[in-house]
């Protein structure tokens, strides 16, 4: 509700503004003409942006100060790490500026300067995390619009299947035996038998092997909620190998127990040795799934064995089951 009330006094004559609005801070303006301040009244009622700046929570918040706020009262993801470090990078680029004046241009100005080598994949990570945090200030400190709305994500290819062929993965698996890391081998085998991530794997402890049921729990998976990973007697022969029957790390640092192992340079010496090129360790994740759509597994068995909540994920694999069937067919059915 807007009101304009007549103020005369040995200055002159000038016209006071009073608008009230549920949510913020009630408005109040001094023009010097009548027509002035029904212009401002006029003007505030048509903009929501206008009114926040004026009298929102939001005028006088910077991006520092909403940022510690949502990590501190909103954020409950199983990543922290992950998402203050991507934070960091957007303070360094809006600092202390006021979040009502943040603009698309802003955030994409911010995008545009994230390193080079970045995928897109990446890059549209970290626009999702700014745009989750202005939902916070919308949400909580009355910003009229989320600027993040108005940014673009960046197309993603993520049908990349990259497997081991029967000879590489002999291969792979004959030279991991003679590694540096005595536990490569260990490793690799259980990335490809269990399609486990990395982090999964190299954050697992003793104490989450049962040896009787063959299993190992994944306390918190990417997507937050614990899994169970069946282990194949290949897996546990070669894990009694080194247990400790203790809660250390199975796959600790040397240098520093409560950390996992760095084993990048064993890693691509092996792949170099073995003469598998095109190879990261997470393909070791799509060469399980593939084995499985290969053997006649469902969509539905890979995507709750790689623990994919959305079968979207999975259907990259759909073309491996087809061809499995077609195959299949073909055998079964040549001579009719």
């Amino acid at each position: 509700m807007a009101s304009i009330q007549k103020r005369v006094n040995s200055k002159g004559t000038s016209y006071r503004v009073f608008i009230r609005r549920r949510g913020i801070r009630p408005i109040t303006k001094v023009l010097s003409t009548k027509k002035l301040a029904l212009e401002f009244v006029l003007k505030m009622e048509s903009d929501r942006r206008l009114q926040q700046y004026y009298g929102g929570r939001s005028n006088t918040l910077s991006f520092i100060e909403l940022v510690e706020s949502y990590m501190l009262n909103e954020y409950k993801g199983s990543r922290p790490k992950e998402q203050e470090s991507k934070l960091r990078y957007w303070v360094n680029i809006l600092n202390s500026q006021p979040i009502v004046e943040i603009s698309a241009d802003d955030i994409r100005r911010g995008l545009t300067s994230l390193p080079a080598e970045l995928a897109n994949a990446t890059i549209n990570r970290y626009k999702a995390i700014v745009s989750v945090v202005f939902g916070y200030a919308c949400n909580q400190f009355d910003l009229p619009t989320n600027p993040v709305q108005g940014v673009r994500s960046l197309p993603e290819n993520n049908a990349r299947i990259r497997y081991l062929s029967n000879e590489e993965r002999t291969r792979l698996f004959e030279v991991c035996r003679t590694s540096s890391w005595s536990k490569l081998y260990l490793l690799v085998l259980l990335a490809i038998t269990t399609g486990a991530r990395k982090g999964e794997l190299t954050k697992l402890r003793w104490s989450d092997v049962d040896f009787d049921r063959q299993t190992a729990l994944v306390k918190t998976s990417k997507n937050g909620e614990p899994k169970v990973l069946p282990l194949t007697d290949s897996v546990i022969k070669e894990l009694q190998l080194f247990n400790t029957i203790d809660n250390s790390l199975i796959f600790a640092s040397t240098v520093k127990p409560d950390k996992p192992y760095c084993f990048t340079k064993p890693w691509y010496k092996v792949l170099k040795d073995a003469d598998i090129e095109d190879f990261r360790f997470h393909d070791l994740r799509h060469s399980c799934a593939s084995y499985l759509a290969m053997n006649g597994a469902s969509l539905l068995e890979i995507a709750d064995v790689l623990g994919h909540k959305q079968i979207q994920m999975t259907k990259r694999y759909a073309h491996l089951c087809i061809e499995h069937k077609t195959s299949l067919i073909n055998r079964v059915m040549s001579d009719m």
